[in-house]
């Protein structure tokens, strides 16, 4: 972030929130949070960008399970077995 080119603003944050994102700013912005939300900011206007396409062409969002596998994925966790289905009584 350069001087003079920002707007200084102001946000209302509880203790525990506060204190993620100044570990996260730490880890990932060499401890400039106002980096860390620019960048946050930015990859929600994406996936704001991604939502409306989505909408546009009718594709259905993704289910309470599959959000559950891919943050599993990315945690590297073992992936959770798929539901069985029910088998309808003949």
């Amino acid at each position: 972030m350069r001087p003079g080119r920002t707007k200084t603003t102001s946000f209302s944050l509880d203790d525990a929130t506060l204190a993620n994102l100044k570990a996260l700013a730490r880890r990932r912005h060499q401890g400039n949070v106002s980096a860390l939300l620019a960048e946050v900011a930015s990859r929600e206007a994406k996936f704001a960008a991604a939502e409306a396409y989505f909408e546009k062409y009718a594709i259905p969002p993704l289910t309470d399970d599959a959000v559950e596998r891919i943050e599993a994925e990315w945690r590297g966790e073992p992936l959770p077995k798929p539901k069985a289905k029910r088998k309808r009584a003949a």
